[in-house]
């Protein structure tokens, strides 16, 4: 598999270049022909896509709208090996590039969000409100983004307030009853000053019903709002403040009884309401000054989650326990940049990072029927108080010789946090066992990357890469012995090699990448002895290796055309969970073995005098591979395929448009947990069909 898209890759790139190029740019009477150069902002640094020697991706914000991305859950497989498993509710977000993620404790992808770093997967799916672009760097991140960047980094951009006073607002309409409004509205207070507004609704009546009450089991309320102030001080200070609010209320969790032999899920089917909701705010101070020689850049910011999660854990129609959570975050953090222009040979990059997070939990299980009786359980209640502080210093430098350029990266974090943790167990004889512990951890760790990049011709450019992953260790929420309290910090080192060019006067732009993780001590999700809950624990060895190629071409003037594939064969190499259960060249959960992206843009545009201005079509489609659920490899979900469209008209102040995501109805699973010597399963979101109509003033 992997020689023949290789093999298909060279073709593609030879057969462009035997073509002769001249006169090849056409013309019309409006605009040339041509792809948008591309510049990518993840690197803390602007440079262009297509220079940078690492294995990135950019979402642009046309491509955003169109293609009706609204949540971070709607980029899976829409980017090479990455992946996004539909958890049920927010409470949760596992990420997943390369085969590398994790389903509970710190994520291992990064996330920003207009500089402001998020650090729990709790917050990673928010509704998206008027975004300027999303940038995906795959590979570790550590030497500039720090801890838990090892399997990649999401940074996403929203729009910056202009000096033109503007707004729009947008109604969309769909099946099961999904409502979704929103508004933007800018307006400048002086020459130097801009004020933007933001606002969002968005509601579902639920597209799965729980046939024990014949009421909707994943309905959803989301309310959204964000003020972003521009103020350039000078021509050479520009100063950003935001303030993002979102409340969220949803019922969960679309889970049913999974049958490992049949490989078939059953309906939803418990008896106790459970929920879901979330209050998460975030604010941001950015500061840019550019010097004559050189660009400093300050980020500020703050971010509170406040959660509650009630949830019927057996997934069953009869009482057997019901769990209670209750959490807050508050975290600060602070950075310091600063680095070359990029008119200079030598080009360096040095900062300075340090965050303060503060976590309180309480869990809360209320036990019945075969545990009240059998093992004289009533409840058990957990608290947990878990501040954490960290600090790192980094430094990048590039130069070239001759025709190569070498950069190289070096980064130290430190980190410490302390779980104060206490536990009441009640039992049904009035009496209570009490555990607790007040523990500390504490994390030092160099992080190195070095990257030479060749250029073959002006427009091709290659590139090797090998950087150190790390991800930190950390505290169990749940564990049942002493020896799982804690767990240890896993890492890698990324070997990679690329090509990336553009092609035919910048029509075509074609890129491969080939990569081989060798990963040490990797954080492995396990249920607790018991089956009541979950924890991690530290494998022995595990290896990711597979490739990546994009292809995006303007084919005429009105159509441009797209794909990307990633190949992820992920596996433990070494990994014995006990001495019965030895897992060793097993491949690792979460992971599809491909993703596929394919899709296209037309435009068709009208004459002056027509009302209509332009039309519109989209269609993608998104394939992911077979992926298994757990360990021992008996439980998958074969490969599936998503077809999505959108048709819009589009008038000088006015849209209006029909939109569809998983036209063909496929079947499919998105989610697989085991709970207490069963088996669950979430099926995946089916056939969507609605409307939309947008106004500008």
């Amino acid at each position: 598999m992997k020689t023949f898209v290789i093999i298909v890759f060279i073709l593609i790139t030879v057969s462009l270049e035997a073509f002769p190029q001249k006169n090849f740019m056409v013309v019309d009477t409006t605009r040339a022909i041509a792809l948008k150069e591309v510049i990518i902002q993840a690197e803390k640094s602007d440079e262009k896509l297509q220079k940078i020697p690492a294995s990135a991706s950019l979402i642009s914000q046309q491509r955003i709208q169109v293609q009706e991305i609204q949540a971070l859950t709607d980029l899976s497989a829409r980017i090479p090996d990455f992946f996004i498993p539909d958890y049920g509710t927010r409470l949760t977000t596992p990420v997943y590039i390369r085969g590398i993620g994790s389903r509970i404790g710190a994520p291992s992808v990064g996330l920003y969000v207009d500089n402001i770093p998020y650090f729990d997967r709790g917050s990673f799916n928010f509704q998206f409100l008027d975004l300027k672009k999303i940038e995906v760097l795959r590979g570790p991140q550590g030497t500039l983004y720090g801890r838990n960047t090892m399997g990649g980094l999401i940074k996403i951009y929203t729009t910056d307030p202009t000096n033109k006073q503007e707004g729009d607002l947008r109604v969309n309409y769909g099946n099961d009853n999904q409502i979704h409004t929103m508004f933007r509205f800018n307006q400048p207070v002086s020459k130097k000053m801009q004020v933007l507004l933001d606002g969002s609704f968005l509601h579902r009546d639920g597209f799965f019903t729980n046939t024990f009450n014949n009421k909707k089991a994943d309905g959803l309320n989301t309310w959204s709002g964000r003020i972003k102030m521009a103020y350039h001080a000078s021509r050479k200070m520009k100063i950003i403040c935001s303030a993002d609010y979102e409340k969220n209320d949803q019922n969960g969790y679309p889970y049913g009884l999974y049958n490992d032999s049949l490989q078939t899920g059953n309906p939803v089917n418990y008896n106790q309401p459970s929920a879901y909701n979330r209050d998460l705010f975030s604010s941001g101070l950015n500061v840019n000054y550019i010097g004559n020689r050189f660009i400093v850049s300050t980020a500020t910011s703050y971010q509170y989650l406040n959660d509650h999660q009630r949830i019927d854990q057996d997934f069953l129609p009869v009482s057997l326990f019901y769990v209670r959570q209750d959490r807050i975050h508050h975290t600060v953090a602070q950075e310091f940049t600063i680095h070359s222009k990029n008119n200079v040979r030598l080009q360096w990059l040095a900062g300075a990072f340090g965050f303060l997070r503060f976590k309180n939990k309480q869990v809360g299980v209320d036990f019945d029927g075969i545990y009240n009786t059998r093992y004289h359980l009533q409840n058990k209640n957990k608290t947990y108080n878990q501040p954490t502080k960290g600090a790192a210093i980094y430094g990048q430098v590039s130069y070239p010789f001759w025709k190569f350029t070498v950069t190289g990266g070096l980064r130290m974090d430190y980190e410490v946090s302390r779980l104060a943790y206490n536990y009441d167990l009640v039992l049904t004889t009035s009496d209570t066992i009490h555990t607790n512990f007040d523990h500390h951890l504490q994390f030092t760790q160099i992080l190195p990357k070095i990257t030479v990049s060749f250029p073959l011709k002006e427009n091709i450019n290659t590139y090797v890469a090998v950087t150190r992953g790390y991800k930190t260790g950390g505290f169990n929420s749940t564990f049942e012995r002493k020896e799982d309290q804690t767990y240890a910090p896993e890492y890698s080192i990324n070997y990679e090699t690329g090509i990336k060019s553009s092609l035919y006067h910048n029509r075509v732009k074609a890129n491969l990448c080939l990569f081989y993780i060798d990963w040490r001590n990797q954080q492995v999700y396990q249920p607790i002895p018991s089956g009541q809950g979950a924890m991690l624990k530290n494998a022995g060895h595990s290896i990711s290796r597979g490739v990546e190629i994009e292809l995006l071409a303007m084919v005429y003037k009105n159509l441009e055309v797209w794909t990307s594939f990633g190949y992820n064969h992920a596996q433990y190499l070494h990994y014995k969970k006990d001495s019965l259960h030895i897992y060793d060249g097993n491949h690792l959960v979460y992971i599809p073995s491909f993703t596929l992206n394919a899709g296209f843009d037309y435009s068709i545009y009208l004459s002056n005098t027509s009302p209509i201005k332009k039309i519109l079509l989209n269609m993608n489609y998104q394939r992911l591979g077979r992926m298994y659920w757990n360990d021992s490899n008996t439980a998958y979900q074969d490969d599936y395929g998503l077809l999505n469209g959108r048709l819009s008209f589009e008038a000088k102040k006015m849209a209006v448009g029909l939109w569809s995501k998983n036209m063909l109805n496929a079947r499919y699973y998105s989610f697989y947990f085991e709970e207490l010597g069963n088996a669950y399963v979430q099926q995946g979101t089916p056939f969507q069909i609605g409307l939309f109509i947008q106004k500008k003033f």
